[in-house]
């Protein structure tokens, strides 16, 4: 069970890794035309919010951004999907 945890946390940081590696244009593209220096957005994403970051890459890439609603979608799910790996479970927990 643990094992499966693990896995689930550190799978979209080596995703995220491995597509910043051998294309950086996919992972920096996104971030572009914003005020903070390119790598600094990216790499906050890797650490904290790895699928959504993710979601706004493959957005980026696939649906012009998040000016669709195909777009938002994408990156609305990956914030769903970290949010309940970064609670851990606890509200089931509570009852």
């Amino acid at each position: 069970m643990c094992l499966l945890a693990a896995l689930g946390l550190l799978a979209p940081r080596l995703i995220l890794i491995l597509l910043w590696v051998f294309s950086p244009l996919f992972v920096l593209a996104p971030f572009a035309g914003l005020p903070i220096p390119n790598p600094i957005l990216p790499l906050l994403g890797v650490v904290f919010l790895p699928t959504t970051t993710l979601g706004v890459c493959f957005a980026q890439a696939s649906f012009g951004g998040l000016s669709s609603f195909s777009g938002l979608l994408v990156v609305a799910i990956g914030l769903v999907i970290d949010a309940g790996l970064i609670g851990n479970g606890r509200g089931l927990a509570k009852r």
